[in-house]
């Protein structure tokens, strides 16, 4: 490639300006601490584990064509190490992830299979983006619309571009980023929250809709359609937000996990809450909602035990309960896109 140009991958896909690393070495085992679960559209399983208590902080990308695979390095198809634990992990597309690192840096990968050059054998590799660091401390929590490519934008005017936000990323230095399609900056917020964003969640109803719980304890919803984009709908000290998340179908409620263990709804417009439920005593780390079943919403946190809620219009009820499968925390949740099987993984080398 000539001086100046820009490696522009097909279209509909992110957009790089420096050439990608690929992975040609795989860790020669899976870490024992499991954080993230996420799933592509086919149902191939992608995994992230960071070392915990070892000699240098690193964290680990792992591809297993089935679940049932997961966590044998032996069964992978590739996994990749890199230089920062990993906080989250978002499947933007069938070949494209995008990485929440620890070190601040948001980190682009491209999932890639080829036919082997001497075997008849398929060759599967992640190319490696260079990262994006705009974060002064690590990243806590990122989001994606997942109806970026169908969301309704002005054509593009000739010669200028006209993406739809994409990606969002909360860091612990307060700061919020809203990434559009080609990983340019479209919002840059701070402070969002002047003690750390914890949680981002994108409304899917609304491509310029977002909310973001701080460390202050409040939740905030931004409209970065508006001059005013910003308000607060919640604050309580003694029950502050942990994880947040929009209710499948509903614009104007959230669903809020506490640090004390519990869930509920939260009305955006009139800022009330209610459906109030108790699931556990300890700090809610994750949720997860079932494409098949969207009143179903799988609930880890501080403890062994998976649970599922079912959230209805005014009530959330407990569905399913499960605390055989782990012996330490659960951090890794995700449903499968076909079989609507819900798979959890922990701080025990577990994912079932």
């Amino acid at each position: 490639m000539e001086d100046g140009m820009v490696d522009v991958v097909p279209q509909g896909d992110l957009a790089f300006a420096q050439a990608p690393v690929v992975s040609n070495y795989t860790p020669k085992e899976v870490d024992d601490h499991i954080d993230v679960l996420e799933f592509g559209s086919n149902g191939q399983l992608y995994l992230a584990t960071s070392s915990l208590n070892k000699r240098s902080w690193t964290g680990d990308l792992w591809w297993f064509q089935k679940p049932e695979d997961a966590p044998k390095a032996s069964e992978a198809c590739t996994g990749y190490r890199i230089d920062s634990g990993i906080a989250q992990v978002k499947a933007i597309n069938k070949t494209q992830l995008v990485l929440g690192l620890d070190s601040g840096a948001l980190q682009l990968v491209r999932i890639c299979t080829t036919t082997h050059e001497t075997k008849d054998t398929l060759h599967h590799f992640f190319e490696m983006h260079p990262t994006y660091c705009e974060h002064d401390d690590r990243i806590t929590d990122v989001d994606v619309w997942r109806n970026a490519d169908d969301s309704t934008s002005s054509p593009a005017i000739e010669g200028a571009a006209s993406t739809p936000n994409l990606v969002i990323s909360g860091c612990m230095d307060g700061r919020v980023i809203v990434w559009d399609k080609n990983m340019g900056i479209s919002y840059n917020l701070h402070p969002a929250h002047p003690a750390g964003v914890i949680s981002v969640s994108c409304n899917q109803e609304d491509n310029h809709i977002f909310a973001t719980a701080g460390l202050e304890g409040k939740i905030k919803v931004w409209n970065i359609r508006n001059v005013k984009s910003c308000r607060t709908v919640y604050t309580d000290e003694m029950e502050p937000p942990a994880v947040i998340s929009w209710v499948p179908g509903r614009k104007n409620t959230l669903l809020v996990a506490s640090k004390t263990g519990a869930v509920f709804l939260l009305n955006t417009e009139t800022k009330t809450v209610s459906a109030h439920l108790s699931v556990m005593d300890r700090e809610i780390r994750n949720l997860s909602w079932s494409s098949a079943r969207p009143q179903l919403c799988a609930v880890a946190g501080d403890d062994v035990t998976v649970h599922v809620i079912k959230v209805e219009e005014e009530l959330i009820s407990k569905h399913y309960t499960n605390d055989q499968s782990h012996k330490d925390f659960v951090r890794g949740l995700a449903w499968h896109p076909s079989s609507d099987v819900l798979w959890s993984s922990g701080w025990d080398n577990r994912v079932c």
